[in-house]
């Protein structure tokens, strides 16, 4: 397992050595059969911004950070994420890395983007949704509430709900793969999708106009 440390040692080796990686990465000239000089650089770069010690070789994410390799970010996403993380990822500016390099990367993890979602179960869901304290922001039935908003049924694809659970904004605290594993996370989402509709609001005598 790569530790925290290794993984500042790796950000500050890439620091010292970007300059000429991106100096490279402009040339743009082949390299040989099926790859040119400038994914080979990007790939290079990837490895030596530290990335893959979290992210993954591959970018499908690892103990440490998500997959990002989930084809739910656009590129401006992708950079807008990159320059201003959440949690523990340091932030990279465009003096560090810049913004065609972004999306070049994006573009290199384009073929690994397909993520579909384990089998889930809904019982089991059920159960983690309670035991997680899901329930506390979100309601007993996901219909949202004070302190966080509905999320089923009719939930967000499961690449971006995994992700947003990994990385996630305001006072919700991040669920890593230590602590909820994408089978976890999977069962959960069942449980979101089996959620009944609602019904409309003009069905209802007291609402009705």
């Amino acid at each position: 397992m790569i530790t925290l440390t290794r993984r500042a040692a790796l950000i500050t080796t890439a620091l010292l050595t970007l300059a000429p990686a991106t100096q490279v990465f402009s040339q743009g000239a082949p390299t040989g059969a099926g790859e040119t000089r400038e994914t080979a650089d990007v790939s290079a770069e990837y490895t030596a911004l530290g990335c893959g010690a979290c992210h993954g070789a591959d970018g499908g994410g690892g103990a440490l950070a998500p997959s990002i390799a989930t084809g739910e970010l656009t590129p401006s996403e992708f950079i807008a994420y990159t320059r201003r993380p959440t949690g523990t990822m340091p932030p990279y500016g465009a003096r560090t890395v810049s913004d065609q390099v972004l999306v070049t990367m994006h573009a290199d993890l384009a073929p690994l983007m397909a993520i579909r979602a384990p089998a889930g179960r809904v019982d089991l869901g059920a159960t983690l949704y309670r035991q997680t304290g899901c329930y506390q922001c979100h309601s007993n039935e996901a219909q949202g509430g004070a302190q966080g908003p509905r999320i089923g049924p009719d939930p967000v694809s499961f690449a971006r709900f995994i992700w947003y659970v990994r990385n996630p904004s305001g006072g919700m605290p991040p669920y890593t793969e230590m602590v909820m594993s994408a089978q976890d996370l999977a069962d959960i989402y069942a449980f979101l999708q089996a959620r009944t509709q609602p019904p409309a609001v003009d069905s209802i005598p007291l609402l009705a106009p």
